[in-house]
């Protein structure tokens, strides 16, 4: 097993044996596994330009001229981050990450592209990605990218992923420009990602309908939550965890606001038929089925997920290197009032190292 920290022999050391955190379960040391972590591509950003210019696109364009200032000093202030894997290093050690999960930054989906313009970047940021990964194979894993406006493209690029670069998953938006995940054409894609039993980890990448949320970063702050939420309700209400109860399926930040609030779904299901609709099971049956972050920021609120779905459905995140991310994800999961050894394992490393196929 690549990734245990053992004690004995010659296994690769833990962050907590050069400078982070740890905790002891049996005789080997509790791994710490990052699954919402971004990379950056600058070679994809440059050669997306022209189709940018084309497409009318302007990543980080919305919101406040406020917002957009701090955005652009963001931007700089984790280019180091970025580019520079000793930095990374140097700061999941500092965290008590021993091993990430490296996703591309939210806005380089490029599903706007045409179809052969979004395969080609797709390739040649998981290309130049997973030669990153193979200079530290001990501290790094793939989640790759791929152009999900065409199904056939998605899946070529998916099943590349995962049998010729060795990524353990992909990373997708919450939507494909407007369209919904729950798609008719993209019922391919999630029997493909069932079949292979790889994990998907949906980050949300602002709001579909900004025209209200352009103050105080309201883009992110609330609509990252509802689209995730929106992303999760329709992929239950339109059967596609009912038809592929195999997904597995991790959601950024907590999930949204939909976990916090599901109670609302199931009694629409059973007082009105058209929630009803196509659903042998009510919603909260299928949303028990998806995997959460840790980034919710608060340990209370933190609590409330682990009880209510379970310490084995969710996973560790810091959201690095941006401004919104989680900077001591382990001292966030420690103030969780009761939470068992057994339980801090899993949601710290344990629950990733099982959906990323990593034993």
């Amino acid at each position: 097993m690549l990734f245990n920290c053992s004690h004995r022999g010659t296994q690769k050391v833990c962050a907590a044996e050069h400078g982070g955190s740890q905790t002891v379960s049996s005789e080997t040391k509790t791994i710490t596994v990052d699954i919402h972590c971004h990379r950056q591509s600058y070679p994809a950003g440059d050669l997306m330009q022209g189709e940018a210019q084309k497409a009318g696109f302007s990543a980080l364009s919305l919101g406040s001229e406020l917002t957009k200032e701090v955005n652009r000093k963001q931007l700089e202030f984790i280019k180091p981050k970025m580019q520079s894997i000793e930095k990374r290093l140097e700061d999941m050690d500092n965290m008590g990450v021993d091993l990430q999960a490296v996703s591309v930054s939210p806005y380089q989906y490029y599903y706007w592209a045409e179809p052969e313009a979004g395969r080609d970047v797709c390739r040649l940021i998981n290309n130049e990605m997973a030669e990153d990964i193979a200079l530290h194979p001990d501290r790094f894993v793939g989640l790759g990218t791929i152009p999900l406006q065409n199904t056939e493209m998605a899946i070529t690029e998916l099943k590349r992923c995962i049998n010729e670069l060795g990524y353990k998953g992909v990373e997708i938006n919450s939507h494909v420009v407007g369209e919904e995940l729950s798609s008719e054409r993209l019922e391919p894609f999630w029997a493909k990602v069932e079949e292979l039993d790889v994990l998907v980890f949906i980050h949300t990448a602002g709001f579909t309908h900004p025209d209200r949320l352009g103050e105080h970063y309201f883009l992110n702050l609330i609509g990252h939550p509802i689209e995730a939420s929106i992303a999760i309700s329709y992929l239950i209400f339109d059967g596609v965890m009912e038809r592929h109860p195999g997904l597995k399926i991790c959601v950024s930040h907590g999930g949204g606001y939909l976990p916090s609030y599901a109670g609302r779904m199931d009694h629409a299901y059973h007082a009105r038929e058209d929630v009803r609709e196509g659903l042998p099971n009510p919603p909260t049956h299928y949303l028990k089925q998806f995997y959460f972050d840790s980034i919710v920021f608060d340990p209370d609120q933190l609590e409330f997920l682990i009880n209510k779905y379970g310490a084995d459905h969710i996973l560790l995140g810091t959201d690095y290197p941006y401004d919104m991310g989680e900077t001591d994800p382990i001292g966030l999961l420690q103030k969780v009032r009761n939470l068992s050894e057994e339980e801090l394992t899993k949601v710290r490393g344990g629950n990733a190292i099982e959906l990323l196929n990593l034993k």
